[in-house]
């Protein structure tokens, strides 16, 4: 039998990638890629990496790719799935350009705004989704669209969204949650109602109980009874009870208290029942709800900030309802023996409420000490209410120099930047915080490009006061480049009004685009130990990166003599991510040679 062509085992890898037959498209795709390099089968075999759960490897074929063809849409679309898979923040970068690079790329847009609005950025997905929707308006990116319009405060657009489906469009979530925005409740219960019927979508039902409260209180309680009796639902008796209590309604709400806990003993049903037995006077019971939750919760610390929510009710009914010297006692036997963040800032509080500064001080400081991020921009925020600006500052340096995750540095610039606060007067940490949104600006999100907008407005209306007019204008068109085009809190105004006043200030306005006010980083690779300390290298792996970096070359064979192990594949592909990570290029794979893969230095 005469073997298949190259050409035509290529056309079988993709016929069988077609088919969803992805393991069998990749081994084909490794054969093939054993006797000579092929672009096309490299990309298919990346994708079935990507599609065998292979992530890793996946990863490292996908940046190799982006580094041998940067234009190609689809290379760095697929590498950030490749990363969100991973939980890698750098993905949103790669989604980004991948939809520069082809703006009519539905799959990209659709996996990109997917990726957003997972990360609840819906400012970010809304030009992502009103693209989409121009190119196809399907039904699934309208409601999508619908969802992030409502999220960011746009109920009737998302309406006006709706009809571009046509008159007979099947209604949605989306659909009546814009009527409940709009203050529709009358057409949104209807709507809530009649897709229930067809449905029996729980969370439908939900909705249409508490519309029809909004407008029909009488007939939603009767209806609420009635649905509980027959087939209660835990988030359906909780809005149920919680209705009740609004009303006044207290003994009846606590009744049905019994049957929520029944369906699922929550935190947070057990708390509101606590409430209710405060608000019937129930003094000891409440007492006793509450401590008993707040054991029961220190033991399994499922939800730090659940717990914290607990103590804080129990601190504020102690504080209401039971004599000082008793509930200092109980307050530190139930809460303050226990050593976690939430019980240690809740003492804190507990004994600033009551005017002893020094011991809250103490509690603060040991909350810094359990976790550096949410004790410490407490203790921070306490400091600067006490006008230790100094003693603040060395906290919130140290938060912001040991803090990883982008989520948590927007946290801790919220924090910053807070107007009710004073710390973006703090010139040195300003500075600081500049940088570090500056570095990780690639993967920042709308909220953390918003931040780092204001940042550079703080900065720009500081060096307007300081009369350095070429520094606020510098400052001014940096934060236009970074703000998102939907935002909160800061408006384009804003800075043309620095500018404008720079302008006529000045008594000689020179440019500054060609004279930048802050330093670039350098995007040059680091020497042997810089690399080390910045990438975390194990030996195996700097032993490696010395040996390519001094031979420039060396095949799989040479590695594994080199450090005694079989797993040298392995190790580079870790080393090649870590460098990825960083921005940087260390070691690239040149092919398949007689002694295995084919390492070469990138760096310098």
């Amino acid at each position: 039998m005469i073997p298949a062509s190259r050409e035509e085992q290529k056309k079988e890898a993709f016929r069988l990638f077609e088919d969803g037959r992805h393991q069998e498209s990749l081994q084909l795709c490794t054969i093939l890629l054993e006797s000579g390099r092929d672009s096309a089968v490299e990309v298919l075999a990346a994708t079935n990496l990507y599609y065998t759960g292979k992530l890793e490897d996946a990863e490292v074929f996908f940046r190799d790719l982006a580094q041998k063809m940067p234009d190609s849409s689809y290379v760095h679309s697929y590498l950030a799935k490749v990363l969100e898979a991973r939980k890698d923040e750098g993905a949103i970068a790669e989604f980004a350009t991948a939809v520069h690079l082809d703006p009519t790329n539905q799959d990209a847009l659709r996996s990109y705004a997917g990726y957003l609005i997972t990360h609840r950025d819906y400012r970010g997905a809304l030009p992502v989704l009103r693209r989409l929707v121009q190119l196809g308006k399907k039904p699934g990116d309208v409601q999508n669209l619908m969802r992030v319009l409502i999220e960011i405060g746009e109920p009737e657009e998302a309406l006006t969204t709706h009809s571009v489906l046509g008159e007979d469009a099947a209604k949605t979530h989306e659909y009546v949650d814009a009527l409940i925005k709009t203050g529709n409740f009358h057409a949104a219960a209807q709507s809530a109602y009649r897709m229930y019927r067809d449905t029996k979508d729980p969370a439908l039902l939900r909705k249409y109980l508490d519309t029809l409260s909004r407008y029909d209180v009488p007939a939603s309680l009767e209806a609420y009874s009635s649905y509980i009796q027959e087939d209660p639902d835990a988030e359906i008796l909780f809005d149920y009870i919680l209705l009740l209590k609004s009303k006044g309604d207290y003994g009846t709400a606590l009744a049905v208290i019994p049957t929520l806990l029944e369906h699922a003993r929550d935190p947070v049903y057990r708390l509101l029942e606590c409430d209710l037995l405060a608000a019937l006077g129930q003094e000891e019971k409440a007492l006793t709800a509450f401590e008993t939750l707040i054991r029961d919760e220190l033991v399994s610390k499922n939800d730090l900030d659940t717990l914290a929510l607990i103590i804080s009710k129990y601190r504020k009914y102690l504080k209401a309802h039971v004599p000082e010297d008793n509930a200092t006692r109980r307050f530190l036997d139930i809460v303050s023996k226990d050593v976690n963040v939430a019980s240690l800032l809740e003492t804190a509080r507990f004994y600033e409420e009551r005017g002893n500064v020094i011991e809250a001080r103490s509690w603060y400081y040991r909350a810094y000490r359990a976790d550096f991020l949410a004790g410490g921009l407490d203790y921070a925020k306490f400091l600067s209410a006490h006008s230790e600006e100094r003693e603040c500052e060395k906290v919130m340096l140290y938060i912001l120099s040991n803090v990883k995750k982008g989520a948590d540095v927007g946290r801790v610039a919220t924090v910053i930047l807070d107007k009710q606060g004073k710390m973006y007067q703090l010139k040195r940490l300003m500075e600081q915080l500049i940088k570090k949104l500056e570095e990780r600006r690639a993967t920042l999100n709308s909220e953390g490009l918003e931040l780092l907008a204001i940042a550079f407005f703080i900065a720009a209306t500081n060096a307007q006061e300081e009369m350095d007019y070429a520094g606020c204008k510098y400052y001014c068109l940096c934060g236009i480049d970074v703000m998102p085009a939907h935002t909160r809190a800061i408006r384009l105004e804003d800075y043309l009004q620095l500018i404008r006043v720079c302008k006529e200030r000045s008594i000689a306005d020179r440019p500054i685009m060609n004279a930048p006010q802050t330093k670039k980083r350098s995007v040059a690779v680091p020497k042997s130990q810089v690399i080390t300390d910045q990438l975390g290298l194990s030996e195996q792996e700097q032993t490696i990166v010395e040996f390519l970096r001094s031979h420039r070359k060396a095949s799989e064979m040479d590695l594994r003599k080199l450090l005694g192990t079989r797993r040298v594949a392995g190790i580079v592909n870790q080393i090649i991510q870590k460098a990825a990570s960083q921005g940087l290029s260390l070691i690239s794979k040149k092919g398949v040679g007689e002694d295995g893969e084919v390492y070469e230095y990138t760096g310098t």
